[in-house]
């Protein structure tokens, strides 16, 4: 059976240790209005290839969702990172970074009963 030639690379659940995250607004190519949360982690070896990588997150952009970006070294992974989400902030329009994430739908919460008074002493 033939291989993808991505199975190499390391299949990330999440981000360990970010260094840098943010919110999004922005206007899609199509014309859609989103936020995604960005994070970039810290550079990783990976010894196996000879390797570093960060791990880039762009909500609603990454395939797969964690995605490694590779470099030579250290340094050089991060800016191919940031390259990369560069690349994200000039394909879209009107990028406001620092929004607000959107809101989780408000949960119920169970009204507390009143406090009752206690007597007083007399």
């Amino acid at each position: 059976m033939l291989k993808k030639a991505e199975d190499w690379r390391p299949k990330l659940k999440r981000i360990e240790d970010p260094i840098a995250e943010d919110c999004w607004e922005y206007t899609t190519p199509s014309g859609q209005q989103r936020t995604s949360r960005l994070m970039v982690g810290r550079p990783v070896h990976f010894p196996e290839q000879q390797l570093w990588y960060c791990p880039v997150l762009i909500e609603g952009h990454t395939r797969p969702r964690i995605r490694p970006i590779f470099g030579m070294g250290p340094v050089d992974s991060l800016m191919n990172a940031m390259t990369f989400v560069r690349g994200f902030f000039e394909a879209n329009s009107g990028v406001l970074p620092g929004a607000k994430p959107a809101q989780p739908a408000p949960r119920s919460v169970r009204k507390k009963a009143p406090a009752r008074a206690m007597p007083r002493r007399k």
